[in-house]
C-alpha cells in the first residue's frame, strides 16, 4: 500500500496544511487498528482552541466507506484547563437542550453530547451525574467517566445504595434511587434539580409524599422522636419531616433545601407507618465507587477498554447496538491520566462516513493509546462543539445523522480561562460543517492521548 501526501491552501488564509496519514508516528495505514476495515486513504489537520485543548479532523477511506473522525485532546495538566457538566435547561427534567445552546450560554470553549438519556418523554440523564462535587442523579449500574476532587480521572461501573434510617431504631429502607423516575414499590428521593415533583397517581396506585428540610433549618421540628446529632453522620444527611401526604401530587419548585421521599405501593404504606411531621430521618446516597470523592461525574457506556485491554461490557446500554456501524463517540484516558481524548465518527451518511461498530470503536480507542475508554450516547445525539479562537459563535464540528443537531440530556464541557468569551453572544452556534481550518492557526500533529 501507498501512502499519499499532498498539501493545500485553506480557504485563501494563506495557511498551508500536510496532509497526514492517521497514525501515531506518521507510518503508513497498513498499521490500521485491529478490527477495522483496511484503510486506503487518510488525511487530517489539528487546531488549537485553547491553550491545552485541540481539535483534528481526518477523513479517511476505508473499504466498507468513508469515515470522518473528529478529535478533542484536553490536556488536564493545563491550569487554565477546566471540565464541567451541563444540565439541559440545567435541570433533569427538561425538553432538552443542544450541546451548542449549553457551550454557548455557559461560556465554554468546547463541548460534547453526554449520557444516553429518556428521549421524547422526561429528557432525564439515565446514568450518574455529579457536579460540583454534589451528586444530581442516582447510578444505573452503567459506565461513567469521572474526575476526582484530587484530579484522578477514572472510568467504572457506577452502582447505587442508598438508603433512609430512622436514627431512634436504626430502621432501614432501601431507596431505589435519587432523582430518577418513580418506582412502583418503591421510594425514591427527589430534589429541586430534578426539575419536577411527585405526580398524581393513577387509580389504584397507593402512593406517599413525604416533605422534609435539612435538619440545620431554623424550623424548630414539633417532635424530637431521636436524639439529634450535633454532626450530621459522615455517610448521611439528616432531615425533619415536615409534612406527610397520602395519594397527592407535590410539584416543583420546592422551597430551598427540600427533599422528598415518594413511595409507592408497600413503600408508600412503609412511609406512612414509620413516619410523622417532626421526626429525624437520614437520607444515606450511596454509591460504589464513593461520589464524595468526585468533582464530577458523568454517566454513558459500554466500557470500551479497561487497563489497556479491549473490553465486551457485559452492562452495555444498548447490547443490541453493538455490531450496528453507527455514529459514535467516546472518551478515552492514557495510563498517566494526563490528557482526556474525545472521539466522535460521523455516521449513517454514505457519503460522508458510515460509521463504526463498538469493537471497531474500541479498536480505535485502544490504538491511540487509550488505557481507559468508553462510550457516551450515539446515533443522532452525537455532536462535538467548540468555540474556536476569533469566533464569537460556538460551532458544530461533526456532522449530526439527524441533518442537524438533536437537543440532549446533558453535556461535558470544556472551559479555559485563557480564553474569555461572553455566554451573552452563544444564541446562534455555526451550522455543523463549518470549516475547522478557517478558525486560526492550523497545526498538523497526529497524536495519540498518551503524547
Amino acid at each position: 500500500m501507498r501512502c499519499h501526501r499532498r498539501r493545500r491552501s485553506y480557504l485563501g488564509i494563506g495557511l498551508w496544511t500536510v496532509v497526514v496519514l492517521l497514525l501515531a508516528m506518521g507510518t503508513c495505514l497498513a498499521a490500521a487498528p485491529a478490527l477495522w476495515p483496511v484503510v486506503k486513504s487518510s488525511r487530517g489537520a489539528t487546531t488549537r482552541v485553547a491553550p491545552g485543548v485541540f481539535y483534528s479532523h481526518y477523513q479517511l477511506v476505508t473499504a466498507s466507506g468513508p469515515l470522518s473522525v473528529h478529535h478533542l485532546r484536553i490536556e488536564l495538566n493545563t491550569p487554565s484547563v477546566r471540565l464541567d457538566i451541563g444540565l439541559a435547561h440545567d435541570q433533569l427534567i427538561s425538553g432538552d437542550e443542544t450541546v451548542s445552546s449549553m457551550v454557548g450560554r455557559t461560556g465554554a470553549v468546547a463541548g460534547i453530547n453526554g449520557d444516553f438519556f429518556d428521549i421524547g418523554d422526561s429528557g432525564m440523564p439515565l446514568n450518574i451525574v455529579v457536579r460540583d462535587g454534589e451528586l444530581l442523579r442516582s447510578p444505573s449500574g452503567w459506565a461513567g467517566l469521572a474526575i476526582g476532587k484530587d484530579g484522578t480521572t477514572r472510568i467504572a461501573h457506577f452502582q447505587w445504595d442508598g438508603s433512609v434510617v430512622l436514627p431512634g431504631t436504626n430502621v432501614k429502607y432501601w431507596l431505589a434511587g435519587f432523582n430518577t423516575g418513580i418506582v412502583p414499590d418503591g421510594i425514591v428521593a427527589l430534589s429541586n434539580i430534578r426539575g419536577y415533583g411527585a405526580p398524581v397517581p393513577q387509580a389504584g396506585i397507593r402512593q406517599t409524599v413525604v416533605d422534609l428540610e435539612p435538619v440545620e433549618s431554623d424550623r424548630t421540628p414539633a417532635i424530637a422522636f431521636a436524639p439529634r446529632a450535633t454532626v450530621p453522620p459522615a455517610d448521611g444527611i439528616q432531615y425533619t419531616v415536615r409534612q406527610v401526604w397520602p395519594q397527592q401530587a407535590y410539584y416543583a419548585p420546592f422551597p430551598k433545601g427540600v427533599m422528598l421521599l415518594v413511595g409507592r405501593g408497600d413503600a408508600a404504606d412503609w412511609l406512612a407507618q414509620h413516619l410523622i411531621p417532626g421526626m429525624v430521618v437520614e437520607l444515606h446516597l450511596a454509591t460504589s465507587p464513593d461520589w464524595h470523592d468526585l468533582r464530577l461525574a458523568i454517566g454513558g457506556g459500554p466500557i470500551l477498554v479497561g487497563n489497556g485491554q479491549l473490553v465486551d461490557d457485559p452492562r452495555s446500554p444498548v447490547p443490541n447496538e453493538r455490531d450496528r456501524r453507527n455514529p459514535v463517540l467516546a472518551a478515552g484516558i492514557p495510563k498517566d491520566g494526563t490528557t482526556l481524548l474525545l472521539v466522535a465518527v460521523d455516521g449513517r451518511q454514505p457519503r460522508l462516513s458510515v460509521g463504526l461498530t463498538q469493537p471497531e470503536l474500541a479498536a480505535y480507542m485502544r490504538w491511540l493509546g487509550a488505557y481507559q475508554a468508553m462510550a457516551f450516547d450515539s446515533g443522532g445525539s452525537v455532536t462535538m462543539v467548540t468555540r474556536f479562537p476569533g469566533r464569537p459563535f460556538p460551532t458544530v464540528v461533526n456532522s449530526p445523522s439527524d441533518g442537524h443537531e438533536r437537543p440532549v440530556g446533558n453535556a461535558l464541557l470544556v472551559f479555559s480561562n485563557a480564553m474569555p468569551v461572553s455566554p451573552a453572544v452563544a444564541a446562534h452556534p455555526e451550522p455543523p460543517g463549518t470549516p475547522a481550518s478557517s478558525q486560526g492557526v492550523v497545526f498538523v500533529v497526529p497524536y495519540s492521548p498518551s503524547r
